[in-house]
């Protein structure tokens, strides 16, 4: 049943389209739990839908399989960080290049690397996940390459980096990045996020004042 036929209509005094919000909301948080804990390969859906609580028939009202809800889980963990980094970068719009850069590497270590599972699936269990996800990942990449390209581009124009070709600059460490707060948002104690940005920021620079 489409979402416009069940809006309006009730069930247990609660409205159908909000009873089926919060059963998406708790399959995505069961993918969340499921691929960062078993990975991705190893998941079933049966394991996703214990989980939750829910049943496989609903499991498929929502999704086609796990590659769609790996999908949709990847494309609001990366929605939410673009969005925190670029709330930083216009908070910090005009200040030092450093001081961008720390920004915005705060935002999204903390954004992507508060939540462990959200880390390990956005940034280890994606790659080589699915044909559909591989193509996203990739457009993700470049995207995000882009904007950071677009932050040293306004600092060269201020004079305080060198101009460079900083697109394939930032693609090349992107990688590096991931990896590190990948293994940071993991690590049992975790090492103090203010060192992890020092060195993350020192990279990036590095990479663009080269």
């Amino acid at each position: 049943m489409s979402q416009d036929a069940n809006t309006g209509r009730m069930y247990a005094g609660q409205p159908v389209e909000d009873r089926q919000r919060q059963r998406r909301a708790r399959f995505l948080e069961s993918g969340l739990t499921v691929f960062a804990r078993d990975g991705y390969a190893n998941s079933s859906v049966g394991a996703i839908c214990k989980d939750a609580g829910l049943s496989s028939r609903q499991f498929y009202e929502e999704f086609t399989g796990r590659e769609s809800l790996l999908l949709e889980l990847y494309e609001q963990i990366d929605r939410e960080s673009r969005d925190a980094v670029k709330k930083a970068l216009d908070a910090k719009s005009g200040a030092k290049s450093l001081e961008v850069i720390d920004a915005a590497v705060r935002a999204y270590v903390e954004s992507i690397g508060s939540d462990p599972r959200k880390a390990r699936v956005a940034l280890v269990e994606v790659v080589g996940a699915g044909p559909k996800v591989e193509k996203f990942r990739l457009a993700v990449r470049r995207e995000w390459g882009s904007l950071l390209a677009g932050a040293a581009e306004d600092a060269a124009l201020h004079g305080e980096i060198p101009a460079g070709d900083y697109e394939m600059r930032m693609l090349a460490i992107i990688g590096g990045v991931n990896y590190v707060v990948d293994s940071w948002s993991g690590s049992e104690p975790r090492p103090p996020l203010d060192d992890v940005i020092r060195v993350l920021s020192r990279v990036i620079i590095g990479a663009v004042r080269a």
